[in-house]
């Protein structure tokens, strides 16, 4: 494992998604080993208190350096370490290198992922068609247009039940980048041109999420600002992505990074609706509507469909300096 190799590694497996893009994953080069740890400053007590969004976007970086290190035919092998290093560092997996690896069809979309929050276009036959053939054994698909818009309201309903904890919304407020003059708009969080904020929606954003909640919730304005009930159900599908009852979030972030450049690969933008997952009573709700099978817990799920004609945004990463300790 040269330097160069392992810097290569490092900024591929960056581009894997997480929570609010925070970014947690950092990366340590000893000899031929390298070391997964876990940058313990940024995370989300108040939107993830237990750790499990996390541990997820960890599992997804994982999968993403398993990705790499297979173009350059190179498997990986890995141990668990959990262990504190330095007080804000926390060591989760050693990896060895090996060679052996066959390329993934995966990565050839890992660099195009990008969440897509504006509106979809209008949905043809062929579209639903190609959004069923996304089932599998980890995904349920729901393409009826009824069906979405009862979804799209249960979102909303969802998503609610955390916006209005003042605790919540000041930590994803100070996650927000909306104006390009943030000193972190390039490098991490939710930056306006990612959220597909316009000019007044940006400065309403602001507004809304921050001291004018309350105002606007006294006066039943809130929630109708904050609906995402159109975007959602303007969708092509809905996406429920479920895993086995009990198993590990890092295993589930693997397979959701894996299920999200599935939808890219099938020419689909998306965005997750983690909500669904996170409120309790409302996932009961999804999966008695999926009729989840027995043994699986919903863990996310997704709205897509094809993305209008857009300018391509960059995605905001930290620098590989950052990444590597």
């Amino acid at each position: 494992m040269t330097p160069d190799l392992f810097r290569h590694l490092v900024a591929q497996a960056s581009l894997a998604p997480s929570v609010h893009n925070v970014q947690p994953a950092r990366w340590r080069l000893v000899g031929d080993t390298v070391f997964l740890l876990e940058d313990k400053t940024v995370r989300l007590p108040a939107a993830d208190p237990t750790g499990h969004d996390a541990s997820m976007s960890l599992g997804a970086a994982f999968e993403g350096m398993v990705m790499a290190a297979a173009q350059e035919g190179l498997r990986i092998t890995h141990q668990p370490v959990d262990e504190e290093d330095n007080g804000d560092l926390r060591s989760i997996l050693r990896l060895k290198f090996a060679p052996g690896a066959a390329k993934d069809p995966l990565m050839q979309y890992v660099d195009k992922r990008q969440s897509w929050r504006g509106k979809f276009g209008t949905a043809t036959d062929d579209d639903k068609k190609t959004a069923e053939a996304l089932r599998d054994d980890d995904c349920l698909v729901v393409t009826g247009p009824n069906t979405i818009r009862v979804i799209a309201k249960l979102l909303d309903m969802a998503s609610f039940l955390f916006v209005v904890r003042d605790d919540f919304r000041a930590e994803l407020l100070s996650w927000m980048r909306l104006g390009r003059r943030h000193p972190d708009w390039a490098r991490d969080g939710l930056n306006a041109d990612a959220m597909r904020l316009g000019f007044f929606e940006k400065i309403g954003a602001g507004i809304v999420m921050g001291r004018g909640f309350r105002p606007l919730l006294l006066y039943g304005i809130a929630e109708k600002l904050l609906s995402e009930e159109e975007k959602t159900a303007g969708a092509t599908a809905i996406m429920v992505f479920h895993r086995p009852e009990g198993e590990d979030p890092f295993e589930s972030g693997r397979a959701f990074y894996r299920a999200w450049l599935r939808i890219d690969a099938a020419g689909f933008g998306a965005a997750v609706l983690a909500a669904l997952a996170d409120d309790l009573s409302s996932a009961e709700t999804l999966a008695a509507m999926v009729e989840l099978p027995k043994g699986r817990r919903i863990v996310s799920a997704f709205r897509i469909g094809r993305r209008p004609p857009h300018k391509p945004f960059p995605a905001a990463r930290r620098p590989l300096d950052e990444l590597i300790v």
